[in-house]
């Protein structure tokens, strides 16, 4: 965002990808990736 320096949306964005990296919609939008589906994302 143009409201925040560099740091702080870092910053920001480094939390947002550790909440998002141990999710299991993430793990199963990697496989569908690799087995070429379509996801089946439940919201977890």
């Amino acid at each position: 965002s143009q409201n925040i320096d560099l740091k702080s949306g870092y910053m920001f964005e480094l939390e947002a990808y550790n909440r998002m990296v141990t999710t299991e919609d993430r793990v199963e939008g990697i496989l569908a990736y690799n087995e070429k589906r379509k996801a089946q994302f439940r919201g977890q």
